[in-house]
């Protein structure tokens, strides 16, 4: 329900805007519907960054009150929304590289075998290139595209998917599958193949350092840096000048590995405020 939710959510927040740069162009007279198209294609509204943006941020202000009317008032305690240690902050920024290199590697193999299948079977790619990501990010400042692109989704997707929804399925059906079905349901919301597949250890990691630290805030900072690091790798054309060896992917699996045991097996194990993960969730009270 909440999957469908978090959509609904974004089509809300787009239809409003669309609705303010109608009223906003033509007034309170409602124009032909074909001077509408001719305007939007003029405007090449379709392939901007302004509606991507808007709706990416905008959609925070539905997510958010929705979350606190459906835990009500210990939405904080069941969030766990203190801030987290600085050890946890430390390991935890430690995996934003490593696990950044192995989704896109996993991500170019999946794209390359989805493009080969879709050749064969006289199909169509149906998502966006790298490039039309650049091209619409083409001349907007770059702190707006951090704010747009990198925190409000950060913020939304991890409320609705570690705070809810994973919350719902680990009480349910336990730790890992609970983890597994959350992360899986978060690489499916980002609709193509490609993406997806490069999601899902972003996802798995994501809920493993919620449920260790106990704070929501520490999932939301990783997920944000992973997005900072991607704008900024296509913002300034970085991703085509970097090539990572196989050596390379290699060693920061093993380096990842590494951190991941000493969060699990080290001090920092032991948070100070463990995520509840068998509070009942039908209600808002």
């Amino acid at each position: 329900m909440w999957m469908v939710w978090s959509l609904l959510a974004q089509a809300i927040v787009l239809g409003a805007f669309l609705v303010f740069l109608l009223v906003a162009v033509f007034g309170w007279h409602i124009p032909d519907s074909s001077l509408i198209e001719v305007v939007a294609l003029e405007s090449d509204l379709d392939r901007s960054f302004l509606l991507l943006g808007v709706t990416s941020l905008g959609v925070l202000f539905v997510i958010v009150p929705s979350v606190r009317w459906w835990f009500g008032p210990k939405v904080r305690e069941i969030l766990g929304t203190q801030l987290p240690r600085r050890e946890h902050v430390i390991f935890a920024l430690a995996t934003v590289v490593p696990i950044a290199v192995l989704s896109n590697c996993l991500h170019e193999f999946v794209l390359k075998q989805w493009m080969t299948w879709t050749n064969l079977h006289g199909g169509t790619v149906a998502f966006s290139s790298v490039a039309e990501l650049h091209r619409r990010c083409q001349g907007v400042p770059f702190p707006i595209l951090v704010g747009a692109m990198a925190l409000g989704p950060a913020i939304a997707e991890e409320l609705v998917f570690r705070g809810v929804i994973g919350k719902r399925l680990t009480s349910t059906f336990g730790i890992y599958p609970g983890i597994l079905l959350t992360s899986i349901l978060f690489a499916v919301a980002h609709v193509s193949p490609a993406h997806a597949a490069g999601t899902l250890p972003i996802g798995i990691l994501l809920h493993w350092l919620y449920l260790k630290t106990g704070s929501i805030w520490t999932p939301i900072l990783v997920h944000f840096c992973n997005n900072l690091l991607a704008i900024s790798m296509v913002r300034f054309h970085l991703s085509e000048a970097i090539h990572i060896s196989p050596h390379a992917v290699v060693a920061l699996g093993c380096y990842l590995l590494v951190i991941l045991a000493l969060i699990h097996y080290g001090n920092i194990a032991n948070a100070r405020h463990p995520v509840r993960v068998s509070v009942p969730l039908g209600a808002s009270n």
